[in-house]
């Protein structure tokens, strides 16, 4: 007896330790995906979205038809807006569907059911909740439908929209580090490194004009009733740019460790037609430090390094006369500006001017620009995606009357003067420790009107 109550104990014991170890086992294995429910997920990228709203509208017309027909047409303006082409793929099929009914039929289930369908995704549901009339010929109809809308990506839609055109040439080829490159291959590299860039600085909307035939392949299988009936409402939401950039490859070549490089721009605006920016960007004294002679495997390295000199030159260009960079805020000599990523590069020397008045045409009154005053120079320390970091040297005006984003950032110095000045204001500001300066305000005072 004693010997089957110690089994048995020994037996309950056994089955507790099991569970616990069972448990235990359990837990461990169902730890893992709490922890990964909880991890948290980036975010999607907006690329806009589908939606459907609800409305109603009231449309008159000579016939209850034409009434209701009216009625559908200004509740899918209201939901996606009056500038709406009303003649486009998207919405015709659906702006004369109840042309030749009554108001018997116009009422009925079924032709609710057929708007819809007529509709291609443009109109979900449909209900006819009055018709009125006539009234001195005047028939009026009330309608409630849910109506398909596509909301663009919120963040494009404060930005500039700009093409980057082809590159023009004149030679066939261009010669790099001893070898005939073609012209072809380097503006096409130059164009796509523009592309990338401008996209970075997140300041524009780069549209695609190369992919026109993969995008309208896309389209086609959605007007085709492949796609769900709500995704039509993603036709003719093809967006115009404000800018077009488009230039001109002049020359480009690279011999005995010294390159140089130039290309003609433009900036256009299409809705004026008006030229925003036209110059010519140029560098007769670009080096690349890994080439050290005109051989063929030095060739790649030179020119990748006189594209990467032109395409800071061109983004910088186009930046600075789209949005021009401003000191964003100031503590004693160190600035914050409002640019970083490709508009500036870090040890670069730049000149910050004062703006001043505005200034107008007197014969056209149009605006001919603010007057601009030399202020000093910027020496940028740190470079970051949005904004950047810098000193300022040769200070020549007082700063305390110059509120922030008065002053703007307009030329880079060149290299070997830029040393120079560096060097010449560390000295300065040696001998400054030394010998007590005279204080600053007194210099200005005479001037303190100009700006």
């Amino acid at each position: 007896m004693k010997f089957s109550r110690i089994v048995g104990t020994a037996i309950a014991v056994l089955a507790v330790v099991a569970c616990t170890k069972k448990d235990d086992v359990t837990n461990k294995d169902a730890a893992p995906s709490v922890s990964q429910a909880s991890a948290p997920t980036a975010a999607l990228p907006d690329a806009g979205k589908l939606t459907t709203v609800s409305t109603t509208a009231t449309g008159v017309g000579g016939s209850a038809a034409e009434a209701v027909d009216d009625a559908i047409k200004l509740a899918i303006k209201q939901v996606n807006g009056v500038a709406v082409d009303m003649s486009s793929e998207q919405f015709k099929m659906v702006l004369s569907v109840a042309v030749g009914r009554d108001a018997a039929q116009l009422q009925a289930q079924e032709f609710s059911e057929y708007v819809a369908k007529q509709s291609g995704g443009v109109v979900t549901s449909f209900k006819v909740l009055k018709l009125d009339g006539p009234e001195g010929n005047v028939y009026k109809a009330s309608i409630e439908a849910n109506i398909a809308k596509f909301n663009a990506p919120v963040a494009d839609s404060r930005k500039l929209k700009i093409v980057v055109g082809p590159i023009r040439f004149n030679n066939p080829t261009f010669q790099v580090a001893g070898v005939a490159v073609p012209s072809e291959k380097i503006a096409e590299e130059v164009r796509q490194q523009i592309l990338d860039a401008l996209t970075n600085t997140g300041r524009f909307s780069v549209l695609d004009r190369d992919l026109g035939d993969d995008v309208q392949q896309e389209l086609d299988m959605i007007s085709s009733g492949q796609a769900p009936a709500a995704e039509r409402s993603k036709m003719s939401q093809a967006i115009s740019a404000d800018l077009i950039w488009t230039g001109q490859l002049n020359t480009f070549d690279y011999q005995k460790s010294k390159g140089s490089w130039s290309i003609s721009q433009r900036v256009i605006n299409v809705a004026t037609r008006q030229v925003q920016l036209s110059n010519i960007l140029k560098n007769d004294t670009a080096s690349v430090g890994q080439v050290q002679s005109d051989k063929p495997a030095n060739a790649d390295v030179a020119r990748q390094g006189l594209e990467s000199q032109l395409v800071r030159s061109v983004v910088s260009a186009i930046l600075v006369r789209t949005f021009p960079i401003t000191v964003a805020s100031r503590d004693g000599n160190n600035v914050v500006l409002s640019q970083g990523g490709q508009s500036v590069r870090e040890g670069s020397r730049y000149l910050l001017v004062s703006m001043g008045q505005e200034i107008k045409d007197p014969q056209t009154g149009q605006s001919l620009g603010r007057t601009e005053y030399d202020c000093c120079e910027v020496v940028i320390d740190r470079v970051g995606p949005t904004m950047s970091q810098g000193h300022l040297e040769n200070i020549r005006m007082p700063l305390e009357q110059i509120q922030p984003g008065g002053l703007q950032l307009r030329e880079l110095r060149n290299t070997a003067k830029a040393s120079e000045a560096s060097a010449a204001s560390s000295t300065a500001s040696k001998h400054a420790h030394a010998k007590k300066a005279k204080p600053t305000n007194d210099i200005f005072a005479s001037d303190k009107d100009k700006w």
